[in-house]
């Protein structure tokens, strides 16, 4: 059983002088609390397809930060 929700949310890039650019996040509700990353991708539906992911794998909360943060690298890099 899952219990754990992972839904885009839709807000703004957080990097200096782009802060008027839309961008799409994470939030995970979970038996714990809730867990929120505001600018993942400028690409909804990539960030769709990782929280889809998310959502299947339901990863233990102390990696949220590593996989968010090794999927932007990945995205600048081009490997996805």
């Amino acid at each position: 059983m899952n219990n754990q929700n992972w839904t885009v949310i839709r807000g703004f890039c957080g990097t200096e002088g782009a802060e008027h650019v839309p961008a799409y996040g994470l939030l995970c509700e979970y038996s714990d609390g809730v867990w929120r990353w505001p600018d993942v991708d400028v690409d909804e539906a990539a960030v769709q397809l990782l929280a889809d992911r998310l959502n299947v794998i339901q990863p233990s909360a102390c990696h949220f930060t590593d996989i968010v943060l090794d999927y932007i690298e990945d995205r600048a890099a081009g490997d996805l």
